[in-house]
């Protein structure tokens, strides 16, 4: 062997072990079941969020896709992209008290009772102990550590695992079976910043991500 290659045997050695992907991703060196119990109980104590909710190609879902806020005492406001005959429609969304407020951008808002919106899709089940992420997160199945990388600046921690349809539906309305997810958690609140479920068949997926905690939103019915 020349001389010149034994000098780069180690260079190469050296170099794979940085792994220069540039891809920002760290060694997957913690907990993954722990993670998800500490997202948990941090997710517990939230008052409220933003959440965006995205499609990736045809998800079997009544809603895929919006942009809303929510207080943990169910009201909420935003918009909701629903799938109906066929066809996308983007609505307006205003929950407080007992009524929901609806604006499809044709002949002004209606006004429907909570409980028969909600057969469409609560948002208040996102922020409920029982309904939402809280559950969700304690009842992820099969949890593997991925990654620590960053989501929207932030460092996180990437779990994989099963996602139950059970626990699933109040997050992702719709869902008929368990789906292979994703999830990541703040390292430094431990709070969940983003979800991605994949359909069987691996083509369609929702991720819904997680913004703007304890912002102290002022939510009322529409004039």
């Amino acid at each position: 062997m020349s001389r010149r290659i034994l000098v780069l045997v180690p260079l190469l050695a050296v170099a794979s072990a940085c792994g220069g992907g540039g891809s920002g991703e760290k060694k997957a060196d913690f907990d993954a079941a722990g993670t998800l119990k500490q997202a948990s109980t941090a997710m517990a104590g939230v008052r409220s969020v933003a959440f965006r909710m995205e499609s990736e190609g045809k998800p079997p879902l009544t809603v895929n896709g919006g942009d809303v806020k929510l207080l943990r005492n169910g009201d909420a406001q935003g918009t909701l992209t629903m799938r109906q005959s066929g066809m996308n429609i983007e609505m307006k969304v205003v929950a407080t008290g007992n009524s929901v407020y609806l604006n499809p951008g044709t002949g002004g808002w209606q006004k429907l009772p909570r409980a028969l919106a909600a057969l469409r899709y609560d948002p208040s089940a996102v922020l409920d102990p029982d309904r939402g992420i809280v559950g969700l997160l304690g009842s992820v199945r099969a949890p593997k550590a991925e990654a620590v990388e960053k989501v929207n600046g932030k460092e996180a921690y990437r779990v994989a695992g099963t996602l139950p349809k059970d626990r699933v539906a109040g997050l992702l309305p719709g869902v008929g079976s368990d789906i292979d997810g994703k999830v990541w958690v703040g390292k430094a609140d431990h709070r969940l910043l983003k979800v991605r479920g994949v359909f069987p068949g691996g083509k369609d997926a929702v991720v819904v991500s997680f913004t703007e905690f304890d912002a102290p939103y002022k939510i009322s019915a529409p004039r």
